[in-house]
């Protein structure tokens, strides 16, 4: 029997993105993201529109992620992060069969 190979699979980080986007989204007790200085430099230079508050790294199958958010006041700023991490872990693994390394969140202010 003879094995057929149909080419090679890659899953641009702007796509990896959206997802991450998508799963914020649905976490409770985030106001919104934040924007970092690297990101405005980088559209600055690069005229591309990067998702705000977002990193994404890809190595081989495994991905890292740093996120700027921002939360509503009066919600447990531990309890939103660690669903944070949940619901991106699971959108990122479901969805594109990477696995996720590592999520780092970073909160940078708190909304009223």
């Amino acid at each position: 029997m003879k094995s057929l190979h149909l080419g090679n699979i890659h899953i641009s980080t702007n796509a990896i993105s959206n997802i991450v986007s998508i799963a914020v989204k649905k976490t409770d007790g985030i106001s919104s993201m934040a924007a970092g200085l690297t990101e405005g430099v980088a559209k600055s230079i690069s005229g591309r529109s990067l998702q705000r508050g977002i990193d994404v790294e890809v190595k081989e199958s495994y991905v890292t992620i740093q996120l700027r958010i921002i939360v509503k006041y009066g919600y447990k700023v531990h309890f939103v992060c660690w669903n944070l991490q949940q619901n991106v872990q699971k959108s990122i693994e479901n969805l594109t069969g990477l696995y996720v390394n590592q999520i780092q969140v970073q909160v940078v202010g708190v909304s009223i």
